[in-house]
């Protein structure tokens, strides 16, 4: 009776390591690099970024927002014999500045990065600093045939509210963009 109990004992003390293992590794592999899933995409966001031969159009305040922020705004969009590459939108806000920049391959949208930069409120002045900026969001989405296929997402936004759906909404917002900029060029 006594071995069987202890068999029992070392039974259960090795499926518990057995399971902080498991944990451990499943812990590791999902905070992995999401974007090395997709070697491909990444090599033509590089690409696009790297290329300043790409044309510009800019666009800014009232050109493309429907209501002006504190601290307005740009929209620029980056073409290649006339087919969109890439758009950034960059908005000021009270509290900081928010920028989206949209990838396209063909003219379909493959990535969208989204970046939130707050100004840190100062205590011992009890404000804002308004000469520095730090990161509060990172959001990255990976798209294929106008579908949401992925997301790696830092920090905290607007689409932590379920009523909001991130594919649709990042979709919705860059079509608009991309009609303001071809009614420019």
């Amino acid at each position: 009776m006594r071995i069987v109990l202890e068999n029992r004992k070392r039974m259960s003390r090795l499926s518990g390591i057995l399971i902080i293992i498991f944990l451990l590794n499943s812990s590791i592999l999902s905070g992995q690099d999401i974007s090395q899933k997709y070697p491909d995409l990444i090599k033509r966001v590089e690409r696009i970024n790297k290329d300043n031969l790409l044309e510009k159009v800019i666009l800014e305040n009232e050109e493309f927002m429907t209501q002006m922020t504190d601290g307005g705004g740009e929209l620029i969009g980056y073409f290649e014999n006339g087919q969109i590459q890439k758009i950034t939108a960059k908005t000021g806000l009270s509290f900081g500045i928010e920028t989206f920049d949209y990838y396209f391959t063909d003219g379909k949208l493959i990535f969208t990065y989204e970046l939130l930069e707050g100004f840190p409120y100062n205590d011992s002045t009890s404000k804002f600093d308004y000469t520095n900026l730090e990161t509060s969001f990172v959001g990255r989405y990976y798209f294929k045939d106008s579908k949401l296929i992925d997301s790696e997402i830092t920090g905290h936004d607007r689409f932590e509210d379920e009523m909001f759906d991130m594919g649709t909404t990042l979709i919705k917002d860059m079509n608009e963009y991309l009609d303001k900029l071809k009614k420019m060029k």
